[in-house]
């Protein structure tokens, strides 16, 4: 796999901030990737301490009081984990300007939240917001750096969502163990208790279960081309969230890496409920990877036929529904 050759961190110099900030930059190394670092000052979010605290401390003096910071990082960083760096420092709304620095990197690292408490926490009052929408990998560091990634869990549903997750575990975490992991919907083991079936039975079931499943995770590894020696596959019952986080606990991860797993349209939540809660309920750094283009894409043109439908069927009457729905069916390109 190819390596890493750009990273961006954003970093607003709290706690959980400062270790993104070390996090890209042992990433870096490790790649030999450019490092950026960015401070982003949102003029809104000054205002108040200015008027409250400074009255005389305009926005250039803040920008250049965060433009030394950042210098200064940069320059324990090169030392630590010799890598050189750029700082930038942007004044703006923090998602939007955030969303444009990030089109020239290819992944973003974020703190989790922001810990200081006399200015907005601008890592951890966006961190949610850009993972909704960043067409980039996002990495949330929620630890402190220690060491390289060495335990890295990817949970996957078989999804194309899922599979590009996969794809970017291997090529960030080359060196690290990689283990697939896909939980079991256990609705079906529930029919069976229902109808008496017998124990063995149930136990048979479950086992057949778990060997397609890690078979069905060997084929999609060839199918990506990944080399399947130093990956582990692991197939367990019950639901997602919980399973791949007793699974991250039992294995010691510290790196859980998913797919956007959100299909739905009229506005449901982008990232997805299962990703959303593995990301509340890690204790480890999660990487968040988007859904491909074609995937997001088919996403987009569904909203559209939904929004369409719902809105002819609010225009007529219930006589003219059949009428319509056929001229509707014939008219949709295959």
């Amino acid at each position: 796999m190819t390596p890493l050759t750009s990273i961006l961190v954003a970093t607003d110099f709290s706690i959980d901030g400062n270790n993104a900030v070390r996090r890209a930059a042992l990433l870096a190394h490790e790649h030999s990737a450019r490092l950026r670092l960015v401070h982003v000052l949102d003029p809104a979010g000054c205002k108040p301490l200015r008027d409250w605290f400074t009255p005389s401390i305009d926005i250039d003096l803040k920008a250049s009081q965060a433009r030394e910071s950042l210098r200064r990082f940069a320059v324990e960083i090169a030392g630590r984990y010799d890598v050189t760096t750029s700082v930038e420092v942007a004044v703006g709304e923090p998602l939007e300007t955030l969303m444009q620095a990030s089109e020239r990197a290819e992944l973003l690292v974020l703190g989790r939240r922001g810990l200081n408490r006399f200015k907005p926490p601008l890592v951890g009052r966006i961190a949610d917001r850009t993972l909704r929408t960043c067409r980039r990998p996002v990495l949330v560091v929620k630890a402190p750096v220690e060491r390289a990634y060495r335990c890295v869990l990817v949970p996957v549903d078989f999804t194309a969502s899922s599979e590009a997750a996969v794809q970017v575990a291997a090529r960030l975490t080359r060196s690290s163990g990689l283990h697939v992991f896909h939980a079991i919907d256990s609705r079906r083991e529930a029919v069976l208790r229902d109808a008496d079936v017998p124990e063995h039975v149930i136990r048979e079931s479950r086992l057949r279960q778990e060997a397609g499943a890690s078979a069905r995770m060997r084929r999609m590894a060839a199918r990506l081309g990944l080399d399947r020696t130093g990956m582990d596959f692991m197939a367990a019952h019950g639901p997602a969230v919980r399973s791949t986080l007793r699974h991250a606990q039992w294995l010691g991860a510290d790196l859980i890496v998913a797919g956007k797993q959100g299909r739905s349209t009229l506005g449901r939540f982008l990232l997805g409920s299962v990703s959303s809660r593995i990301l509340s309920g890690a204790n480890c750094d999660m990487l968040i990877v988007p859904r491909p283009r074609d995937e997001a894409r088919a996403c987009a043109d569904n909203a559209v036929l939904a929004r369409n439908a719902a809105a002819l069927a609010g225009s007529l009457t219930p006589a003219q529904w059949p009428e319509r729905a056929e001229r509707f069916e014939s008219g949709r390109v295959a």
